[in-house]
């Protein structure tokens, strides 16, 4: 009987160090396998959709950081970087419940993320409270960097809808010149805010919008907006919302005879718009965005990026995908200085106020309000069931 529980017990450790190897090759979790003893742990909360209608958007900025924390892992002996994931859905009401989490988190000295606008706004006041450092990816709502006066926590790496805004109502003014535009949104703190940014712009350039509405995000049956659509013979159709309803609109419009260009922004720049849509209901789509998808024959950095991105996730990258490993590489430069605290961590990324990082999608270098300094609009067109770059807005409009 003893020796029978010996070898129970004996099973019992095989199968524990079997479970430890296996959660070890996962990449999950902040506690230390045998392949990073005598290493200091050094976590980074990425923040935003892993599930839900537009998750894709999270997952694409989740695995850039993720090239980035595997690469730093296999370059150097002292740190062990590790992601937490903590997944909202980009649901506002579900982010204060995650930064609960994250913020008590003592290994956590700063986080990728918030992947959307919305969200952002929902936990910046605790951030700031906690002096976690935040740096988005992706989150691009004009007032962000008022929500908490005078933060130091807040930045991002991608422009604000201004920016966009500018160049999605150059291109529609100077590349399709229509006499008039609906401009429709979800109502999202992304969406309508470059809604109304479009909106003002093309009023500004005297450009009529005969039709303004608004769609419920998640909704199967936007007839009330296609039928206000149909009825104003509009030249283009303009949407500021996420590419799961984007696409569905796009399909009804398509399905209800409408003919008008179909114009929305970077929530949109995703294969799910076309998946939404369907190849036929999506065809023709134009797509902007202030990035510029990281493809594995762009060459330079970026191509590089591409291929490795590729080998990890056999998949290519997508939409913030290269904002996600620029994202994740500032704050490990940042810890691997000496910075191990929050507080330090802080620091360093305001210290790019003065100097930029040379990452792959761009040289990043913040302002005073977390707002980075660089950055361009990038034209996409949805052809044969696929996303094809146009080039840049001031190219295209030149």
């Amino acid at each position: 009987m003893k020796r029978r529980a010996n070898q129970g017990f004996g099973w019992v450790v095989v199968i524990a160090a079997a479970m430890a190897m296996i959660a070890a090759a996962c990449g999950g979790g902040g506690s230390k396998s045998a392949s990073t003893s005598g290493r200091t742990t050094v976590a980074f909360a990425f923040v935003g959709p892993l599930t839900g209608p537009n998750a894709n958007l999270g997952i694409n900025s989740r695995n850039g950081a993720a090239v980035a924390v595997k690469q730093a892992n296999a370059a150097q002996s002292k740190y062990n970087f590790v992601l937490k994931d903590f997944d909202t859905q980009g649901d506002p009401a579900q982010a204060p419940g995650q930064a609960a989490k994250y913020e008590a988190d003592n290994q956590v000295l700063a986080v990728i993320g918030p992947t959307f606008s919305g969200e952002t706004k929902a936990v910046l006041p605790t951030l700031n409270d906690a002096g976690l450092v935040m740096v988005s990816p992706s989150a691009t709502n004009v007032q962000l960097p008022t929500v908490v006066p005078n933060t130091k926590v807040f930045h991002r790496v991608i422009p604000d809808d201004d920016v966009q805004a500018k160049g999605v109502s150059d291109y529609i003014e100077k590349k399709i010149e229509p006499k008039s535009v609906a401009a429709i949104n979800d109502n999202s703190d992304y969406g309508k805010g470059l809604w109304d940014g479009v909106l003002k712009n093309l009023n500004a350039a005297g450009i009529g919008t005969p039709v303004t509405d608004s769609v419920q995000p998640g909704g199967t049956d936007y007839s009330a907006a296609v039928n206000k659509v149909k009825a104003g013979n509009v030249d283009v159709v303009f949407y500021g919302g996420y590419y799961s309803d984007a696409g569905r609109l796009k399909k009804q419009l398509t399905d209800a005879g409408v003919k008008a260009t179909f114009v929305s922004g970077d929530g949109s720049l995703d294969p799910g718009f076309i998946v939404s849509s369907g190849a036929a209901g999506g065809e023709g789509a134009l797509i902007t965005c202030p990035c510029k998808l990281a493809t594995t024959d762009a060459g330079g950095a970026l191509g590089t990026f591409a291929n490795d991105y590729k080998a990890q996730w056999s998949k290519d990258p997508g939409t913030y995908s290269s904002e996600g490993f620029d994202t994740a590489n500032i704050l490990i430069k940042g810890v691997e200085a000496g910075n191990t605290t929050r507080a330090k961590v802080l620091d360093y990324v305001n210290t790019l106020q003065t100097t930029a990082y040379n990452g792959i999608s761009k040289p990043i270098q913040f302002e005073t309000t977390g707002n980075v300094k660089a950055g361009d609009v990038f034209v996409y067109e949805v052809k044969n069931g696929k996303l094809s770059l146009l080039g840049s807005a001031v190219d295209l409009t030149k």
